[in-house]
Order: C-alpha cells, then sequence, then structure tokens
C-alpha cells in the first residue's frame, strides 16, 4: 500500500532513524522539535497537552517518542508517557485516523521471567515507574481507540540493540569491543534481544497487516543468549581474542545491591524471555537478521 500518510513521533532516535529506512513510497511526517524534515511538526510531546498541532489526516501514527531514562519521577512519566500520548491520540483521530502503532515495553510484564518466557496472555507486572507509565499509557489507548473508532497495535520490545544504541547497552557493547578479560564466565542467564531492524521491519508490518489490527504483540529475536554467550558472539564478529574469568554470581549481586544498582544486576545476571509465536503465527512474520551480523556491521 502506498501513499497513506504517516505520522512517526521519536523519528530522529534510535529506533525512528532505522524505521524510517522502512518506507520508500509513503507520505511521511515527523514530530520533532530541532530536526529539520521535509514535512515535519515542529513540537515536543508535550505540547499536545495545551496545544492543537494536528491539522492535517494522518491515516497511521507510529508512536515511539517519549521518556525512557531512569532519571524521572512517576509523575513527569505520566505526563509525558501517559497524558501527551492520549493528547496525541485524541487530535489525530479527530482527523480519521485509521491505525495507531504505540511502541510499548515488555517492562510492562516485568523485569525478569522465571520457569517459562513473557507472552502476550502474561499478566501485567510493572516495576519501573517507566514500565507503569507504559503499561498506563496502554490502557488509556485501549479505551480510546474503541470510543473514538481507531485501530490500535501494541508492541512490546524488550532491549532493542544495533549499531549506536543508546544507554546501557552502549556502555555494555563499548567495554566488550575492548577485549579486556570480563568476569562473567559463570553467568549463564536467558535473556531476550531484538535488533533495531528486525523491530523495524515488524512495526512496519503492522501498519499494513489486516490482522495487527486490535492487537499486543510481544516481539524479540528467535535467539535467546545469555551474557556470557551475548560478550562471546561479540568477540566472535569483531575476532577479538579475550577470555572470560568465572567469578561466582552472588558477588555481583551484593556488589550491585550495595551499589545500589539492583537493576543493572538484573540485566546482567537474570532471566527475560520472550516468546515470539503470536506475531509469526497472526502476521508471518520471521526476524531476518541474526545477532552476529549485527555486531560484525557495528
Amino acid at each position: 500500500m502506498k501513499n497513506r500518510h504517516i505520522l512517526i513521533t521519536g523519528g530522529t532516535g534510535f529506533i525512528g532513524r532505522e524505521l524510517l529506512t522502512k518506507f520508500n513510497d509513503e507520505n511521511i511526517t515527523l514530530l520533532s522539535r530541532t530536526t529539520p524534515f521535509k514535512n515535519q511538526i515542529q513540537a515536543s510531546l508535550e505540547d499536545f497537552l495545551d496545544k492543537e498541532l494536528i491539522i492535517d489526516n494522518f491515516d497511521i501514527v507510529i508512536h515511539l517518542a517519549g521518556l525512557a531514562h531512569n532519571n524521572y519521577d512517576l509523575d513527569e512519566f505520566r505526563k509525558v508517557n501517559v497524558k501527551s500520548t492520549v493528547a496525541l491520540a485524541k487530535q489525530v483521530a479527530a482527523k480519521g485516523l485509521k491505525r495507531f502503532v504505540f511502541i510499548s515495553s515488555i517492562g510492562v510484564n516485568g523485569n525478569n521471567t522465571v520457569n517459562e518466557p513473557f507472552n502476550e496472555l502474561s499478566l501485567a507486572n510493572p516495576h519501573a515507574d517507566y514500565a507503569l507509565s507504559k503499561y498506563e499509557a496502554e490502557t488509556e489507548l485501549i479505551q480510546l481507540s474503541k470510543s473514538l473508532g481507531f485501530e490500535l497495535v501494541i508492541i512490546r520490545p524488550p532491549l532493542v540493540y544495533g549499531e549506536n544504541a543508546p544507554g546501557n547497552f552502549k556502555s555494555l557493547y563499548n567495554l566488550i569491543s575492548k577485549g579486556v578479560p570480563l568476569p562473567f564466565g559463570l553467568v549463564n542467564n536467558s535473556r531476550s534481544f531484538i535488533s533495531v531492524s528486525n523491530l523495524c521491519d515488524f512495526i512496519a508490518l503492522t501498519t499494513t497487516h489486516p490482522s495487527a489490527a486490535g492487537e499486543l504483540f510481544l516481539i524479540a529475536d528467535d535467539e535467546r543468549v545469555s551474557t556470557k554467550s551475548l560478550i562471546k558472539t561479540i568477540w566472535k564478529a569483531k575476532n577479538i581474542s579475550s577470555f572470560l574469568i568465572p567469578v561466582p554470581t552472588f558477588i555481583f549481586k551484593i556488589l550491585f545491591k550495595v551499589l545500589g544498582r539492583s537493576s543493572i544486576y538484573l540485566q546482567l545476571f537474570d532471566n527475560l524471555e520472550v516468546d515470539n509465536s503470536k506475531a509469526k503465527k497472526l502476521l508471518a512474520w520471521y526476524p531476518k537478521q541474526a545477532m552476529i551480523d549485527v555486531f560484525k556491521k557495528s
């Protein structure tokens, strides 16, 4: 389907830049405060709270924008991730919106898995303010989609990796790439990730597939990796010769707790698995890009 009018929020970020490469013949408008673009609404997400900014009809909205860092309190997360998102949805719905694709977070389900992977039937159990705000936004959007008559797609990805990935993953990747011996030789956890390219392929698919309407998707690469195997994969991709030191994991648990960084401990040592089978069965989607190939290009 060509010549649809699509609004992308967060289009200048890590995921947004990749997403733009997936649309060749579409009429794209970006919501951005600063970055110049051919078609642009020059505003922040919070501006929707007190300004009428939507003057055009959009067929599709892909909503990536929002607060994601941990240095905000719950009120700040709610203002941007919930209230501003709702205000945006109301404005585009008033102009005849067909479908709203909302990028949420696997954190809505929790920060670790026990015994079985998360799937679309898993109960919501957000532990952090960011994840709670995403869940509240999902709930509000579901009600709005019913009352205002647009199709809603909700996507909950795990940690997204790829070239120029931000945040904790960037710090870990830079450390691993130095090739120094690392103390993770006994870490045998299992975690799901998704490459930015695989995620954006899926997002693009949900804008057109009729079976995506009204659905929630938990999405991830097929590969589930331990911190130990992640390090080895990066070393292999970059032809780095190094080794892992077998340090007992309980030492890290104590250390991170003392430092007040228990959330980092969970990311490095705990399990977080995602079942992506619904996306495969319902939309015939399969991740095209293997993890090692991503790191070979980085």
